[in-house]
């Protein structure tokens, strides 16, 4: 499949990478963090994680460390506009990364890990549930469907890609693509149930494969 729209540029791919490495429990090891980002912590990350809604991240100043910085990244192609609805959007995907603990750095949507069997030969995300994600009309309700599939992904995902998508989907949350294959839903649509035909093949018998080869 072709890669759809892209919502963020290089640098502000970057920026987000390091603004999540901030949160996080640094070592010594750690490459050197952006000075801008030196005040925050796990505190901040707590923080976060505890809002609700786009009304309580507005509050919080690791939000428009984020925010500030990604708009000001801004090109003609990725261009993010100085207003209170990309805030506002910013600030959701404020929240739900700071629940990611792991950065896959894999490239892969999250849907993709959604759909992978775990221990008990089951998706990480039931199809109900990931059926509920994608018929999700409002923000509120896609902010707290996304901080749950986080945490049934173990809490791991690929900050960039996941900023990306949410990014995506909240501009296009509403709007009717000129394809349907261009929405960001449908991509994870895509990638949820590709793990799931994987799944299929993997434990169809070996008689089975051979005849429909």
């Amino acid at each position: 499949m072709k890669p759809g729209k892209k919502y963020l540029n290089k640098a502000q791919r970057q920026w987000v990478q390091d603004w999540w490495r901030a949160l996080q429990p640094q070592r010594a090891d750690d490459k050197p963090l952006p000075y801008e980002l030196g005040g925050l912590d796990r505190g901040d990350r707590a923080e976060l994680r505890r809002c609700t809604g786009a009304d309580q991240l507005l509050e919080r100043s690791a939000t428009f460390l984020l925010a500030d910085r990604l708009i000001a990244l801004s090109d003609d192609r990725h261009r993010l506009s100085d207003n209170p609805q990309t805030y506002e959007r910013l600030a959701l995907v404020a929240g739900v990364l700071a629940g990611v603990r792991e950065d896959r750095r894999d490239g892969l949507n999250l849907s993709r890990h959604l759909g992978a069997q775990t221990r008990d030969e089951r998706p990480a995300m039931s199809e109900l549930r990931f059926r509920r994600l994608q018929r999700a009309q409002d923000q509120t309700d896609l902010y707290l469907q996304w901080k749950r599939a986080v945490q049934l992904a173990d809490s791991k995902a690929d900050v960039a890609q996941l900023a990306e998508d949410l990014l995506g989907w909240l501009c296009e949350l509403g709007e009717t693509p000129l394809r349907a294959s261009d929405a960001v839903k449908f991509r994870w649509a895509h990638d949820y149930y590709l793990s799931a035909r994987d799944r299929a093949a993997a434990e169809e018998p070996q008689t089975d494969k051979e005849a429909n080869a």
